[in-house]
């Protein structure tokens, strides 16, 4: 009994001190939001570039010039998506007459209390609401700059990691030789770390790739104008969980409402999207996703779920290769490996039913042999 009683009194300190340990990193994470996302998110880019830029520096380009040609790598391809959705919106114009008629006949055809002209919009009113919401508006500027800053930061951050990375190795190597670990294990985490990233990036990228084509085809189907435009831009808000797939999907469904004559148009995209962002967050993300990262489905929604509350939209993209990271660190750990185990995919029982088939079909052949 007073054994019963002594684990009981461990258990339940284990869990306080658990929980305490938790609420005290979020507060963390929360208070210095500005200073830890832009560290990891740099992380994320140096472990991503640094193959190529690898690759560059055994080809005699100095370590320097190669971290920043992999940086202009990355702003070219950004370019060619902001290039992309420049060149669709400027297509735009030659419809924006028709839009603006049916937006005419719509509102001539609501009742008059509600067309734009009964409503009182004086420059009174204005400042009248620009003066009781000052503070809300200059917290919205100091939060756009502050978005400004990290955008300037990253890049700075990613070439001095990059640049300097056999030195944050080496650091690495004198703080983890304390505990008697090899540096052979330590080179292998850093690689399964770096793997883990690419491999978040390349499914997100994937799945992106996969939304756009479907989208595509549907508001093709339907024949939607600018359908590529729309099937691009939902596919990337995607990466944002609700808010993401309700306003991708609302503009096509409103272009669609203001350019058809008929209103089965506009549900046929809503119905369209619908299925589409049904199967995404069902099947799609979380295996294509879930499974590069070596995390199950369930956790990986948590996740996102988590890292939304805590940073916001940047959360949503960083907490999965973060607890993606976390996990082949607990792995590396005596004692944390049922946490690693928890967090990954249970590929065991994946490969045992194959070799439990073959074994099944060797049986019944020899069976056959005999008679």
């Amino acid at each position: 009994m007073p054994d019963f009683q002594s684990k009981s009194v461990q258990f339940l300190f284990k869990i306080t001190l658990l929980l305490i340990s938790i609420s005290l990193l979020v507060q963390i994470m929360i208070s210095w939001q500005s200073i830890i996302v832009p560290l990891v998110a740099s992380a994320f880019l140096s472990f991503l570039l640094k193959p190529m830029v690898t690759w560059l520096e055994k080809k005699g380009i100095p370590r320097i010039l190669a971290s920043l040609a992999g940086l202009i790598s990355i702003f070219l391809f950004i370019s060619g998506v902001l290039y992309f959705f420049y060149s669709q919106i400027k297509n735009f114009d030659e419809d924006f007459d028709g839009i603006k008629k049916r937006i005419t006949d719509f509102e001539a055809g609501l009742p008059e209390f509600l067309r734009p002209e009964s409503i009182d919009i004086s420059l009174e009113s204005v400042f009248s609401y620009i003066q009781e919401n000052l503070s809300s508006i200059f917290d919205g500027i100091i939060n756009v700059a502050g978005s400004l800053t990290l955008i300037y930061l990253i890049p700075v951050y990613v070439i001095l990691m990059l640049h300097y990375r056999d030195f944050l190795f080496t650091f690495l190597i004198k703080v983890v030789s304390k505990s008697n670990a090899g540096d052979d294990s330590l080179e292998k985490l850093i690689v399964n770390i770096r793997n883990v990233i690419q491999n978040y990036i390349s499914g997100m990228f994937f799945v992106i790739c996969i939304l756009f084509v479907l989208n595509s085809l549907a508001l093709i189907i339907l024949d939607i104008r600018h359908a590529f435009l729309f099937a691009a831009f939902a596919a990337i808000l995607n990466i944002i969980p609700f808010v993401g797939p309700l306003v991708g999907s609302a503009l096509p469904i409103a272009f669609a409402l203001l350019t058809k004559d008929s209103l089965l148009t506009p549900l046929a995209v809503f119905a369209a999207f619908v299925i589409i962002q049904s199967i995404e967050s069902s099947i799609i993300t979380p295996n294509i996703v879930g499974r590069n990262v070596s995390i199950n489905p369930l956790v990986t929604l948590i996740t996102l779920f988590v890292g939304a509350k805590i940073w916001g939209v940047v959360g949503m993209i960083l907490f999965i290769p973060m607890v993606a990271v976390i996990k082949e660190i607990f792995m590396q750990i005596d004692g944390l490996q049922p946490y690693a185990y928890v967090l990954g995919t249970p590929e065991k029982e994946k490969k045992d039913k194959p070799r439990s088939r073959k074994k099944l079909w060797i049986r019944i052949k020899s069976i056959f042999k005999k008679e």
